[in-house]
């Protein structure tokens, strides 16, 4: 067998190399002993220095999420050197050739498409708006808002990381992580904005809606996602954390809406998310626009009374 350009007479038990036929003097056995070292030091280094397959993924397509990636690979749709492979743990060397056989999303995530929905069904206009978007994560409300002609978003979440590095490097786009909006008092500048999103987990809308008043124009429109299995009592929400009854997403539907337009609002009108939630829970968008300025401290107890009446009513 043929190994680094030498014939062998074969290997020991250990797996290292006999010497070379032919190479009898000390000097020149050391020299090659030295290099055979050498050989399988760089070896044993490129075996060390692989990487993941879904990190190598990452980062050579940084225009996918980690989500797009992991699902593609899961589907067998990455190739490295020809070769379909499906794991996304696989050791990848740098020098490997990989592809991805799979129909090219329009945004980041999912969470574009249901931005998408509600822009088109509910006439939003996006074109030049300096925008906040909260509950950013991967960024798919971001390249959203983007693709629909916003100036500048700030994207906000209380996440690290998460955010594809699409939306990180478009120069459009100033992220703020690590932030709760509940608790964010001015943008960078001071600046106010024209439009604002929000896709919220694990928190109430109507608790943010304090800082989403103060960072405004005082013409301004809101777009919210919202998700009953975080506006309904606990005893509504089902296994799993899937609101099921109708009744409820009624209820907290217009739980909402009142909440909101009591901030001096108006809703302009309300869908079904085209997208059910990751775990498969029915949600809405509605979109309002500002009617009325209402101070801080008004804010504030409109916030306490609208959650207070809600949970009263779902109870």
């Amino acid at each position: 067998m043929v190994k680094h350009g030498f014939l062998w007479e074969g290997e020991t038990l250990n797996g290292a190399p006999e010497m070379p036929l032919g190479v009898t003097s000390p000097l020149v056995r050391d020299e090659v002993k030295l290099l055979l070292s050498w050989l399988a030091i760089v070896e044993v280094v490129a075996i060390l220095l692989r990487k993941r397959l879904d990190e190598v993924c990452l980062e050579r397509f940084q225009q996918y999420s980690r989500t797009y990636i992991q699902s593609w690979i899961l589907q067998g749709k990455v190739f490295v050197d020809g070769k379909r492979v499906n794991k996304a743990g696989t050791p990848v060397s740098d020098k490997a050739v990989v592809e991805i056989m799979a129909e090219i999303p329009k945004y980041v995530c999912r969470g574009g498409h249901k931005l998408e929905a509600a822009i088109e069904q509910l006439g939003i206009d996006v074109v030049g708006k300096v925008a906040l978007d909260s509950g950013l994560s991967t960024g798919g409300f971001t390249d959203c808002l983007l693709q629909y002609g916003a100036s500048v978003v700030y994207g906000v979440d209380v996440g690290y990381g998460q955010v594809a590095d699409k939306i990180r490097r478009d120069e459009r786009v100033s992220v703020i992580e690590r932030t709760n909006l509940r608790y964010l008092s001015e943008l960078p500048q001071n600046q106010k904005v024209d439009l604002v999103t929000l896709d919220l987990s694990f928190i109430s809308i109507l608790l943010v809606m304090p800082a989403v008043v103060n960072l405004m124009k005082k013409e301004a429109t809101l777009v919210t996602l919202i998700k009953p299995q975080f506006e309904a009592p606990r005893s509504q929400v089902g296994g799993g954390g899937i609101v099921r009854d109708t009744a409820v997403h009624q209820e907290v539907l217009e739980k909402i809406i009142n909440g909101v337009e009591s901030f001096g609002f108006k809703c302009q009108g309300s869908i079904e998310s085209p997208l059910k939630g990751a775990e498969g829970n029915t949600e809405f968008l509605a979109c309002f626009t500002r009617t009325a300025e209402i101070n801080a401290d008004s804010a504030r107890t409109v916030a306490e009374t609208s959650i207070d009446s809600g949970s009263e009513a779902l109870a």
